[in-house]
């Protein structure tokens, strides 16, 4: 009796501990935001200050990358000069980050696009625009508290 127990115990354990939380559920804080849905970047233009984290949420079933490209439409690695280009793999679910370069001007355009899917994206790339009085939100359908 005292095995079986043990072994009760030791699976309601292993269940508790597997009800982990989603990395894109509904408790992300403001911040900035590029989202992937399918084959869609669902709202492609965003506004942050230089040196800014940005979060990828993948709401998708695939993999994909955001990926800064040297000209838009270009669909090669590659950004302004000096500046080391984001390039950020994002798994199936889940939600991942890069930083912004530190030093770029305000109106400075960063162009990024999905290297798996390149042109079969919707629409094929987006767009980032340093703007130093960029405000932090939590964007629709992913949630947050008091947003």
């Amino acid at each position: 009796m005292h095995a079986r127990s043990m072994f009760v115990a030791l699976a309601v354990l292993t269940l508790t501990a597997c009800g982990g939380s989603s990395s894109t559920g509904s408790n992300l804080p403001p911040g900035y935001y590029i989202l992937i849905s399918g084959l869609a970047f669902p709202a492609a233009t965003l506004r942050v200050p230089a040196g800014a984290t940005v979060h990828v949420v993948n709401q998708s079933t695939m993999a994909h990358t955001v990926t800064e490209e040297a000209a838009a439409g270009d669909f090669t690695l590659g950004g302004p000069a000096g500046v080391t280009p984001f390039n950020v793999a994002s798994p199936a679910g889940s939600t991942t980050t890069f930083t912004v370069p530190t030093g770029l001007a305000d109106g400075t355009v960063l162009h990024y696009f999905c290297q798996t899917h390149t042109s079969t994206m919707s629409p094929a790339n987006g767009s980032i625009t340093v703007d130093s009085g960029a405000r932090t939100y939590v964007p629709p359908g992913v949630g947050g508290a008091g947003y």
